[in-house]
């Protein structure tokens, strides 16, 4: 029975090559939301140069590029510390690369906390945006006031996780 508990424990392990392709999948949608960032930025700034935009429109087309450079960010730190954190950090070891400060303190908690923050920052500029972007008819003020509740749910979630967190801490 111990033979088969270790050899099972060994497959389980060498599994772990395959979440390789879970954070490929990810290296592939940030170069998705890069093509379509450089696009956008081509294209608001053929508009800043050669046509006609708004001061609000200008500020909904920045800060839907804030939101894709957040929504990157979160990717990336998604796909970095889960190969560092279930796969592997030996490829940190060569002197060439640096591995980043923040990824030394990272574990699952840490990461679920920054994954929750950075939720909340993108939900707050989907948030300023939608209400940027909105009339004042009876529909608009109800679709800005459900996506402020929705961004607070996200601020409660955070906190939620936040002090789950210092509580299973606090008793080790």
């Amino acid at each position: 029975m111990e033979k088969l508990l270790a050899s099972v424990g060994s497959m389980l392990y060498g599994m772990r090559i395959m979440m390789l392709l879970f954070y490929m999948g990810l290296v592939g949608i940030i170069v998705g939301i890069l093509g379509k960032f450089l696009f956008e930025t081509y294209k608001l700034m053929n508009t800043l140069l050669f046509g006609n935009l708004e001061k609000i429109g200008l500020i909904i087309k920045v800060l839907e590029l804030v939101d894709m450079t957040m929504v990157a960010q979160l990717v990336w730190v998604v796909a970095l510390a889960g190969v560092s954190l279930f796969v592997t950090t030996g490829h940190f070891d060569n002197t060439d690369m640096k591995k980043p400060d923040w990824l030394d303190h990272v574990n699952t908690y840490n990461l679920k906390l920054k994954l929750a923050f950075a939720i909340i920052s993108i939900s707050g500029v989907h948030a300023l945006k939608t209400y940027l972007s909105s009339d004042l008819s009876l529909e608009n003020i109800q679709m800005v006031t459900l996506i402020a509740v929705i961004h607070f749910l996200f601020v409660l979630s955070a906190i939620g996780i936040s002090f789950a967190e210092r509580l299973t801490h606090d008793k080790t």
